[in-house]
């Protein structure tokens, strides 16, 4: 009897091990279901540990070769007097002193969705060592050691990892780091001979390279004072020009510096931009400061002493007077914080509060280049020196190139212009034809007097050869939209000077097409535009607000100028009803037929009996008539890094990874996708514009291609299609120009590589998403027609109709009363009606309260960006269950059906012509 409380005390720590046991099978079992079964988070853990495969690592070889060359090619020479470079032809070159905290921290991307691993990225000192350039070894190691651990110091120090500027979805809060002090140079306590660390590196080398950056990425703007040099830099400029008579200027930012100071500094000698430069990019800029590669990059943006100076800037934000913007700014005062249903988001620590914001567009087209040239060329008292330290497409080479137009003939609706490029130099060279147009301006319709028409790059040419050119302008290019009295594009009848340039304001020859009539782009007049399918016509009357006040009145007294008035910070009626969303009923859409659901067809379709068939073929009505509510409302919703999977009929689940910087698995859409491998990361959009080479944007589009293939991915959210509108919005890294049509161009040929590689690309963000603060919030944007469709929508036309886009990806911000992802004129009238877009619109990340998933059907998006149903977080079903409510509705399930199946086409069309479909 003794024994019997011990047994029964075994007896319950047994039930107690059994009931230990049981429940760490049960969580292990949780686990393994959510990781493995609901989600794919189990196969991306799994992948960390999975080598690559031997496609994956020739898929990187190859990519990064490709990275050097859009470098070689997008790098852009800024300045280079007194011939400074390249640095050959002696010690005092080929030994340097790098200068600045950047030179051994440089940023290589752009934080956000660009984001991506820097650690695999060449740094500029191994690449300088590369082309046998000697570096001042007490200079780096005072620098390391100072990053490191904040100290001055001489001995021995490790380079520091790269990093720092390309968190995910995180401010940029590395901006700007901070810079050794000045008086670190003046020390003289560092060397036992008394000399000072300045005079070292004078006795070193006679040359000096500097190292200025600038961060940026997603969620957050550059103020003003960003783009402006710090304190610190001042005196580190300041130190160096007072010792240094050759000084290179490396300028490693994506947004445009105010550049005035290099005119104050004869020190300075040679400029070279290299944006944010890739994984291998600066092997190129080392073999362009040593002249192993000829420089021929020009630039995408204006460059200026003031960037207040251009008309935009006043209607961004709301400035203070320390160089920030406001936070907060253009906020509508009566409009109601609307807190987000989403407390999951809020524990997050992501402010989801819908407030009401506004952005006028008010400069209208007078964007970059378009104002500084139109004001030089129409104010006679307008000092455009003061102004303007680079122009837009701005450029130096090694060698001097003659160029003319040697012929100019109009022939069924398209003008070719054949120019001549003699290399006239020393050296084998690159160069860029640049065209542009000088249209007849009555004041009928507002028109910038330098606009690009076509460009080329150049062959390598060898010194003293000549090479010709042929570039075609359609006709239809130069005509303008007339939004006031017409009502659509608009070609007036007069002299239209088409000029060479060497930059958008140094002309080298021209010559004049001639037009006798006004051209009206209608079908009451001279019909469509032969690109488009049915005629442009005004779209967006509703995004002009209440007034027109674009003022070509270059005093600064019109409100393009000003900014805001008190009586914009009001918002009307219609925006408040705008906040919320109602589905139309059946009736008022004059809608009484049901569709076929469901149907059971005697030999069912499968997806890859639709491969290669049109999309207008009947069969596809037939295939998509086999899916029900349930299917096609949870493919809808399945766009959270994927698209949904519909295995009966043998539609894969497809693997869409953010990043136009790469095909990149980072820290959200891995877990989503169940992969962890990612691409190379590829010099930054604004890089591959500065190549001005199309023909290299689509090599780089096919490299990501291959690299998609290889990596197991299918789709793709970019390129990147806004414009620079400003040089303070914190994306414009991923954007590629201030001007539609280089912009246009170049990713429009990005996307053909893509495409032709079967990736379908989603060309973001569509439209007018030129500002990160408060864009999320509840941004109502305003803008007149014409600058809408010759500035804004120029690039992604240009992507659809050339590149042939298969994906758009739609904007948070409205446009005028309607949410970009639920704008029919936008998705359904201009992008799919006028242009012929037949491929996917899937929103951005959909977890603010106005991204209604049911106006976005009505509208014509197809594809829902819920990363919350991609990770079976809570309400993650809530957008799957608001389109089947809906589509349950007796009063719109006519509708609701009809949009269904409309996406679920345009979905399907797009998923039947990726690689794995082929």
């Amino acid at each position: 009897m003794e024994n019997t409380p011990a047994k029964k005390k075994l007896s319950r720590g047994k039930k107690a091990g059994i009931i230990a046991g049981a429940v760490l099978l049960l969580v292990i079992a949780a686990v393994l279901i959510y990781g493995f079964v609901l989600t794919r988070t189990g196969y991306w853990l799994l992948a960390k540990f999975t080598p690559d495969s031997p496609e994956q690592q020739m898929s990187y070889t190859s990519a990064s070769d490709t990275v050097r060359q859009i470098a070689e090619e997008g790098f852009v020479l800024m300045q280079n007097n007194d011939g400074l470079l390249p640095l050959s032809g002696g010690p005092e070159k080929t030994k340097i002193n790098l200068f600045g905290i950047r030179s051994i921290q440089m940023v290589y991307n752009g934080g956000g969705s660009a984001a991506s691993d820097v650690t695999r990225c060449v740094r500029l000192e191994d690449a300088l060592k590369g082309q046998n350039f000697e570096l001042n070894g007490d200079l780096l190691n005072v620098y390391y050691n100072y990053f490191n651990t904040g100290k001055v110091s001489l001995a021995a120090a490790q380079a520091p990892s790269n990093g720092g500027a390309s968190e995910f979805i995180a401010a940029p809060d590395s901006i700007t780091i901070p810079e050794l002090p000045a008086s670190a140079f003046a020390d003289t306590s560092l060397y036992s001979d008394g000399k000072t660390l300045m005079e070292h590196a004078r006795e070193f080398s006679g040359t000096a390279v500097v190292v200025l950056s600038r961060s940026a990425g997603e969620h957050a703007d550059l103020d003003v004072r960003d783009l402006q040099l710090t304190a610190e830099e001042i005196a580190l400029l300041d130190s160096v020009c007072g010792s240094f008579d050759d000084v290179v200027l490396l300028l490693n930012c994506a947004n445009t510096l105010e550049v005035g100071f290099v005119r104050d500094y004869p020190q300075i000698k040679s400029v070279l931009w290299v944006g944010f430069p890739g994984e291998s990019g600066n092997l190129a800029a080392a073999a362009i400061l040593s002249g192993a590669v000829n420089p021929s990059g020009r630039t995408a943006d204006t460059w200026v002493t003031d960037n207040l100076s251009a008309p935009a800037a006043n209607n961004f934000r709301e400035l203070q007077t320390d160089g920030t913007w406001a936070a907060n700014s253009f906020h509508y005062s009566n409009v109601s914080d609307n807190p987000d249903v989403s407390q999951l988001l809020l524990a997050m620590g992501e402010d989801t509060t819908v407030r009401g914001y506004f952005n006028h567009y008010a400069e209208g087209i007078y964007v970059g280049y378009k104002y500084y040239e139109t004001r030089h060329d129409t104010d006679p008292g307008y000092d455009y020196e003061a102004d303007v330290v680079y122009p837009f497409g701005h450029g130096l080479s090694y060698t001097t190139f003659d160029k003319k137009i040697m012929a100019m003939n109009e022939e069924n609706g398209v003008i070719t212009v054949r120019v001549e490029v003699k290399n006239t130099g020393s050296m084998a060279g690159k160069d860029v034809i640049e065209l542009y147009c000088t249209p007849p301006y009555t004041g009928a319709i507002e028109k910038s007097t330098v606009n690009l028409a076509a460009f080329k790059k150049t062959n390598l040419i060898q010194p003293g050869e000549t090479e010709y050119y042929s570039l075609e302008i359609p006709v239809e290019d130069l005509a303008s939209y007339d939004y006031k009295v017409n009502g659509c594009y608009v070609l007036e009848k007069g002299d239209y000077v088409l000029s060479l340039r060497s930059d958008s304001h140094t002309v080298v020859d021209e010559n004049t097409w001639s037009l006798g009539r006004d051209i009206i782009y209608d079908d009451t007049h001279d019909g469509k535009r032969p690109s488009d399918r049915v005629t442009a016509l005004n779209r967006f009357d509703q995004a002009l607000g209440a007034d027109d006040y674009l003022t070509r009145a270059w005093d600064q007294s019109g409100r393009a100028f000003t900014g805001p008035v008190e009586g914009d910070y009001t918002a009307p009626q219609s925006v408040l009803d705008a906040l919320t969303w109602k589905n139309p009923t059946d009736a008022e859409l004059g809608l009484t037929e049901m569709p076929a659901l469901g149907v059971a067809l005697d030999k069912p379709l499968m997806l890859a009996d639709m491969v290669g068939v049109p999309k207008d073929d009947p069969k596809w009505d037939a295939f998509i008539s086999q899916l029900t509510i349930d299917e096609m409302a949870a493919l809808c919703t399945s766009g959270g890094y994927t698209i949904g999977g519909i295995e009966r009929l043998g539609s894969p689940r497809l693997a869409t990874p953010d990043g136009p910087t790469g095909m990149m698995a980072n820290a959200w859409s891995g877990p989503i996708m169940g992969v962890d491998k990612s691409g190379v990361t590829y010099p930054t959009e604004v890089v591959l514009a500065s190549s001005w080479n199309q023909d290299m944007a689509e090599l780089m589009g096919a490299t990501v291609g291959t690299e998609a293939q290889a990596l197991g991915f299918s789709g793709w959210y970019a390129p990147g299609m806004n414009t620079h509108r400003t040089p303070f919005s914190g994306r414009n890294f991923e954007y590629y120009a201030e001007d539609g049509v280089l912009a246009g161009e170049i990713g429009g040929a990005v996307v053909k590589g893509a495409t032709d590689k079967g990736v379908i690309c989603y060309i973001k963000h569509f439209a007018l998403n030129e500002r990160e603060a408060e864009n999320r919030q509840g941004l109502f944007t305003w803008s007149n027609e014409q600058a809408i469709r010759e500035i804004y929508l120029k690039p992604f036309e240009i992507a659809v109709k050339k590149g042939g886009s298969l994906g758009v990806m739609s904007s948070f911000n409205y446009v005028g009363h309607e949410w970009a992802g639920g704008c029919e004129a936008l998705l359904t009238q201009v992008l799919r009606s006028e242009w012929g877009f037949e491929g996917v619109v899937i929103t951005d990340s959909n977890r603010y309260s106005y991204m209604y998933v049911d106006q976005m059907i009505y509208a014509g998006g197809d594809l829902s960006l819920d990363f919350m149903a991609a990770f079976k977080m809570p309400g993650g079903e809530d957008q799957k269950n608001r389109l089947l409510a809906a589509a349950e509705n007796p009063d719109t399930k006519i509708g609701f059906a009809l949009g269904l199946q409309r996406a679920s086409k345009d979905i399907l069309y797009a998923v039947s012509n990726t690689w794995n479909m082929q």
